[in-house]
């Protein structure tokens, strides 16, 4: 039984998500479960442009450049933006919010795959870029927030469909290349789906408590500046290998396309299968604990993906470590940073954290590609390893947060 510390509702009062999770475990899934749809989407479309990004480029007639640009612009919509979904969490419907970011999302992914000229696909990542960077911060900070004791295993949920949907981009995209439209299209039907579903189990309102009791300048505690540097350092880790990857494996190693795919699709296959245990352990042993296991996970991953060369058993060991390490690390630290505040701010905490995070993915990829005259092995493995080890150093320093800080009104 989910323990809590406000009652449930009167039958005569509008439900919110906090009463109807308290009222049965059975509400509590489906609300994690249909509030974490978005996030197989976020991961199916960055694998599915990423992946498919060499013949999404050359058929809009666009230069090996302009990869840089695109992972950038598409980073540049989501820290924009980023902000702003954790602060209309605190402000006003998260219900309302995460349908306007999801519709924006499902536009502009088809958008992706239509795209013939580089400005048009420009402007299609970076408004998918908007839509993501609302709902993440929003989602995360609806998970987390329900209950002290669940953050971990809460946010595992969106962490474990973010990783289901970066498992498949790459494996259903491959049979359709060069032609790879259709799985675009196939994104943007399955947002328009979620939505139904999003719709119709949640109600308007999240809770009733005060809603701003706290000024912005609350967030700011010793956990939350220090998780910012480590936060900041892993986006530009991730954005590295979102960025690059592919490339890497494609040219770099010159792996089979099908070999490629099965590689790149571990990233997401280690999110999948370890978030939720790695959630639970937060939760039963500490999340600022498990935040630097995550980072830990990140760095032998990054570090040993481009150090073991064409060896595929190696490649496939640690890019499933990396994505076991990546699929949990932001939505972790965001809990951490929600575990530190008051309630009031919860929102806006984690879309801080998720703000601080995008501003480092949006110089990923062009370190990455001032360092490939190098040669790919040096780029990545200043790109990826090296922050992910000041990423993991920082986390070192946080200090556990161990009694609640949920409000008890409801």
């Amino acid at each position: 039984m989910l323990s809590t510390n406000f009652p449930i509702q009167e039958s005569s009062s509008p439900p919110t998500v906090r009463s109807l999770a308290h009222q049965s475990r059975g509400w509590f899934l489906l609300i994690v479960l249909v509030s974490a749809i978005p996030a197989f989407l976020e991961g199916f479309d960055s694998e599915l442009y990423f992946f498919g990004s060499p013949y999404i480029v050359h058929n809009v007639h666009g230069t090996a450049a302009l990869l840089g640009s695109i992972g950038t612009g598409f980073a540049l919509g989501i820290a924009i933006f980023s902000i702003v979904g954790g602060y209309l969490f605190d402000r006003f419907s998260v219900k309302y919010t995460i349908i306007l970011s999801v519709i924006i999302f499902a536009l502009f992914t088809i958008m992706t795959g239509y795209a013939t000229s580089p400005a048009m696909l420009f402007i299609a990542r970076f408004l998918v870029g908007i839509g993501v960077g609302i709902f993440q911060p929003a989602i995360v900070a609806l998970l987390g927030d329900i209950f002290f004791e669940t953050r971990g295993r809460a946010v595992s949920a969106f962490a474990v469909f973010f990783g289901a949907g970066l498992f498949a981009g790459p494996l259903l995209i491959t049979p359709f290349l060069p032609h790879y439209q259709t799985p675009f299209l196939i994104s943007g039907v399955a947002a328009v789906i979620s939505l139904i579903a999003f719709h119709l189990v949640l109600p308007r309102t999240y809770k009733k408590v005060e809603k701003r009791t706290v000024g912005i300048s609350g967030i700011f505690q010793r956990n939350v500046l220090i998780l910012s540097g480590s936060i900041f350092m892993f986006g530009i880790a991730l954005f590295g290998y979102l960025g690059y990857y592919s490339d890497y494996l494609l040219k770099g190693l010159a792996l089979a396309h099908g070999t490629a795919a099965a590689v790149a699709s571990m990233g997401g296959l280690g999110g999948l299968i370890c978030a939720f245990p790695i959630g639970y352990l937060a939760d039963r042993f500490g999340r600022k604990y498990i935040v630097s296991l995550a980072a830990l996970l990140i760095m032998i991953g990054s570090l040993g993906m481009f150090a073991v060369s064409s060896n595929v058993s190696a490649l496939i060991v640690f890019t499933f470590t990396f994505g076991a390490g990546w699929g949990i690390y932001v939505d972790l630290a965001a809990t951490m940073g929600q575990d530190s505040v008051n309630d009031s701010v919860a929102g806006t905490v984690t879309g801080w954290l998720f703000l601080i995070f995008n501003v480092g993915a949006l110089l990923g990829g062009p370190i990455f590609a001032t360092l490939m005259p190098s040669g790919f092995r040096l780029a990545g493995l200043v790109t990826l390893g090296l922050s992910s080890a000041i990423s993991l150093f920082l986390t070192l320093l946080t200090r556990p947060v161990l009694e609640s800080n949920i409000l008890t009104a409801e």
